[in-house]
């Protein structure tokens, strides 16, 4: 009788919400003014993550022009933007939910025994010279998998040291892809002693002198996060795929909520957080790429070309958050999204500082909510700053001597962001980069920090027909992505399983 009785009130539920009234976003590229103009309401996320609502919308001249919920008009050019979207009301149920997983070789928050996973899709490898070996230091640009997709990033980078006044760096190419190094040169910064230097996802680099971790961290299922993210140490937090069920909505995303001192006056911040994309986030890159069959190279230079894909697929990658995270901070008017937060790895990442406008939050306490898919990222360290940056003397210097494994000098092709690509098409390629460093400043600390631009080609056999209803429902529908990487990440775990007890 229970049993009837619940089977009714459940199916009395699914109706209900099937034919409720809910708010879905559409995403649009910028220059498409004709679905833009005359919304009701706009959110235009910019490209450092904040977001903009904006209501009586116009587009000309390759601007979103509007008002602000404070009546003030406001002009946003294109080049500016990330993504738009435009809220709508909705009468259908979003269709299904769920989650990604992986298994990284590493002391890791809910690991489970399982086979390890397949090569991942990464980017090039940077091994810093310490005095006696080269180590592995940096992983720039990852998930830029074609030319549209390009970016610059800064590393900082840990292991380098000056020797005979100089710096030495090996970039290689070391998976099953074609890489396009643009540029490839080092920041030396001198700055007050007992500060870091930490780059910013935009080309800028901040002091930290006064870090504070978390007090309060905990998951949506009343977990504590503290002991792996209070300090950088290789012990990560990551989802607990065993706990989750990829048909349940609800096992799609952890909600991660991280509580910090804030100094009631104080009025920006620096959050120093990082993070990793995971072995099967990278994995997913390419099953994506493989989903386009034999018109993958149409996809390529379309988004190559800033066409209608190039803005589906960033469109899709900052809605679900796959290779970004938004940085979401409770404010006087609710949970406000503040800013982006760049995947790094899967093998190695580094600091990141993101400044962050904290002039709506009230009292001494700042609450950041993260929400990443299940499981995409691994979170090794998260703190805030909220000193003013020191002065710094930053030297920007180009290698003065660049070789690759062919003996080729390719200093020239790396020290210029031009579109002159040092290509590397095969795994074992390599470049060897000499630099002479700058004078140091008395008084003064030195980091150095790579600067790199350049994307990557995943190998692809780029054959059969393309799997047109997936990919409109991985580009268009919420959550079907995150589905999608979930359950194929269960079946490999499957059959990799057995075929491990068949052995």
């Amino acid at each position: 009788m229970h049993s009837r009785k619940f089977r009714i009130l459940t199916a009395s539920i699914i109706l209900l919400f099937l034919y409720s009234c809910i708010k879905t976003k559409l995403y649009v590229s910028p220059s498409e003014g004709d679905k833009i103009s005359g919304a009701k309401k706009i959110i235009v996320t910019l490209n450092d993550g904040t977001e903009v609502e904006l209501k009586n919308v116009k587009v000309e001249n390759k601007k979103i022009i509007g008002e602000t919920q404070n009546e003030t008009r406001k002009e946003i050019d294109f080049s500016l933007i990330a993504t738009v979207a435009i809220e709508k009301k909705n009468y259908t149920y979003a269709i299904l939910y769920g989650g990604v997983a992986i298994l990284a070789a590493l002391l890791i928050y809910g690991m489970e025994t399982a086979p390890e996973p397949p090569p991942p899709e990464s980017c090039p490898f940077i091994h810093s010279f310490n005095g006696d070996k080269y180590i592995f230091d940096a992983e720039p640009y990852g998930a830029a998998i074609c030319q549209g997709l390009k970016r610059t990033e800064l590393c900082g980078l840990e292991h380098i040291e000056e020797v005979d006044g100089k710096y030495r760096l090996l970039i290689t190419n070391e998976l099953e892809e074609t890489q396009y190094t643009d540029e490839l040169n080092l920041l030396v910064v001198d700055h007050p002693p007992g500060v870091k230097a930490v780059p910013n996802t935009l080309g800028g680099i901040h002091t930290i002198s006064y870090p504070f971790p978390p007090h309060i961290a905990y998951d949506n299922r009343g977990k504590g996060l503290l002991p792996y993210v209070d300090k950088k140490d290789g012990v990560f937090w990551q989802s607990r795929i065993e706990e989750k069920n990829p048909a349940k909505k609800e096992d799609l995303r952890d909600e991660l909520i991280f509580e910090f001192p804030k100094p009631r006056k104080s009025k920006d911040a620096k959050l120093i957080v990082n993070a990793y994309t995971t072995f099967w986030g990278s994995q997913i890159l390419k099953r994506f790429l493989d989903l386009h069959g034999n018109e993958i190279h149409e996809w390529y230079s379309e988004v190559n070309n800033f066409g209608p894909a190039y803005y589906k697929v960033t469109n899709m990658n900052i809605r679900e958050e796959l290779y970004y995270l938004k940085i979401k901070v409770e404010t006087e008017s609710g949970w406000k999204s503040k800013g982006l937060i760049f995947g790094g790895g899967p093998f190695i990442s580094d600091d990141k500082a993101y400044p962050i406008d904290i002039s709506d939050v009230p009292g001494d306490t700042i609450k950041i909510k993260l929400v990443p898919p299940a499981c995409f990222w691994m979170i090794d360290y998260i703190a805030i700053d909220y000193t003013e940056d020191l002065p710094i003397q930053i030297a920007e210097i180009e290698p003065i001597e660049a070789m690759d494994h062919k003996g080729k000098d390719v200093r020239e092709i790396l020290a210029k962001n031009d579109n002159n690509y040092l290509i590397m098409p095969n795994t074992g390629d390599f470049a060897e980069l000499v630099f002479k460093s700058p004078p140091r400043q008395d008084g003064l600390e030195r980091s150095v920090i790579l600067r790199a631009s350049g994307y990557y080609d995943i190998h692809l056999e780029a054959k059969g027909e393309p799997r047109r209803e997936i990919l409109r429902r991985f580009l268009g529908e919420p959550e079907f992505a995150v589905q999608y990487a979930f359950k194929e990440y269960l079946n490999w775990k499957e059959k990799n399983m057995n075929r491990i007890k068949r052995k």
